[in-house]
């Protein structure tokens, strides 16, 4: 063999080996593609199986059921939106300032008098109201309200005037606080409505002591309401005391022994009743101006303790002082028909 013969082989059996490292690469790159098409195929076999067994899946008969669904909840939203609409005022025009003054001032007597029957005093060095209580607009009894804020003003004072009367026939023994959120308008500023949300309201925090009975009448009386929409936003409740009652505190009361013969408080008493009276019936009388005999000193009488202030406490008697933050909700005008 030649050397020509020679360079041949060598150049063959070279590209030989380059061809088959060629195939081989070739030949894994497409058991790569097959592995990932039949994995992604898989995964959405599964997707496809899994949106099939919902309820929801795109068929004609689900759809027809999904229509009949959102026609039911639109009539309903639509019944709700009109009880709502219901609770707001049809007008809620400006007046000239005095004319809410004296609104106030005759709300507040109206107020007072309420608590007053309700047995909660008014205006007293203890008494059951704060002082100068205005209902939350206390600043009105000196000082005119803004013009363009007396529309809103004089609905927010109705319905606290509402929350009040409530409130006072819940029989509550003490209105701790009240305040009320002061309103851009009584600023001279415009309000500006929070986007998406179609209802305006109206804040204010109330606190007051009482039996448990009292917290609940209050609540069920503003959630009663017809005139009024009322959202409790946070309350808090905590007994009047903040501790439970000690041992050592309870003094209950205790009887005296018995004596002989079964007469409380000592004396021979049974059947030896009236013996004093046998003796010496024919006694002569004392006679008059003897000095009188002194008697013996009786014993002074035990302060009897109260145990009733105890037993409410732990038999859960105890009043109860609550908090809550309110919001009066004012839902916006219907929007009007479009042409």
């Amino acid at each position: 063999m030649n050397s020509k013969e020679k360079t041949f082989i060598g150049i063959l059996a070279g590209a030989t080996v380059i061809c088959a490292g060629g195939l081989f690469v070739f030949a894994g790159k497409g058991t790569s593609r097959v592995d990932a098409a039949t994995e992604q195929f898989t995964t959405l076999t599964e997707e496809i199986n899994k949106m099939q067994n919902l309820s929801l899946y795109p068929t004609s008969e689900n759809l027809k059921n999904k229509e009949k669904e959102l026609a039911a909840y639109q009539a309903n939203a639509n019944q709700l939106a009109e009880k709502l609409q219901a609770m707001r005022p049809p007008q809620m025009n400006n007046t000239d300032p005095q004319t809410f003054t004296n609104t106030l001032v005759k709300t507040a007597e109206e107020t007072m008098k309420a608590y007053a029957a309700a047995g909660l005093s008014v205006d007293a060095d203890t008494g059951s109201l704060p002082r100068g209580f205005y209902l939350g607009f206390e600043s009105y009894t000196s000082t005119p309200a803004q013009q363009g804020a007396t529309g809103i003003l004089s609905y927010e004072l109705s319905a606290i005037s509402e929350v009040h009367s409530i409130l006072a026939a819940a029989k509550p023994v003490k209105l701790l606080n009240f305040m009320r959120e002061s309103l851009p308008e009584e600023k001279n500023q415009p309000y500006t409505p929070t986007a998406g949300v179609p209802y305006r309201a109206l804040p204010f925090e109330i606190s007051f002591a009482g039996p448990e009975s009292s917290m609940r009448n209050f609540i069920n009386g503003l959630q009663s309401s017809k005139s009024h929409f009322y959202v409790v936003r946070s309350m808090r409740v905590m007994n009047e005391k903040p501790t439970g009652p000690k041992a050592s505190d309870v003094e209950f009361e205790v009887k005296a022994p018995k004596a002989f013969g079964g007469a409380e408080g000592g004396g021979v008493g049974g059947a030896f009743d009236g013996f004093d009276n046998l003796i010496a019936p024919d006694a002569a009388p004392v006679p008059e101006g003897a000095p009188a005999v002194a008697e013996p000193p009786q014993p002074k009488e035990e302060p009897k303790g109260d145990s009733s202030q105890i037993l409410k406490q732990v038999l859960g008697a105890e009043n109860i002082e609550v908090f809550l933050r309110v919001d009066i909700l004012l839902f916006d005008a219907p929007a009007a028909p479009k042409p």
